[in-house]
C-alpha cells in the first residue's frame, strides 16, 4: 500500500508533507493551521477537522483512505 504524504501548513507559515499518522498528532496538538485534501485546503479551526475515532468504526460510510493504525507489538 502506498503511503501518501499530506501537505500541511504549520503555525509559523512553513509547509511540509507528513504521513496520515503524523497528521493526526499535529491536529491533536494544534501544531498546524491547515492541511490539504483532494477537494482543497482544510482550515483546522473553521473546518472543525477531527481525528480518527475508533469507537465509532461503522459511522463512516465511505472508503477508508488512511493507513491502518499500527498494532502495538
Amino acid at each position: 500500500m502506498q503511503n501518501r504524504q499530506i501537505r500541511v501548513v504549520y503555525l509559523d507559515g512553513t509547509e511540509a508533507c507528513v504521513s496520515n499518522d503524523v497528521l493526526d498528532v499535529l491536529i491533536a496538538t494544534e501544531k498546524i493551521l491547515r492541511f490539504e485534501r483532494r477537494e482543497g485546503w482544510v482550515d483546522i479551526v473553521r473546518g472543525k477537522a477531527r481525528l480518527r475515532d475508533y469507537r465509532q468504526v461503522g459511522a463512516f460510510k465511505g472508503p477508508e483512505r488512511r493507513a491502518p493504525w499500527p498494532d502495538k507489538a
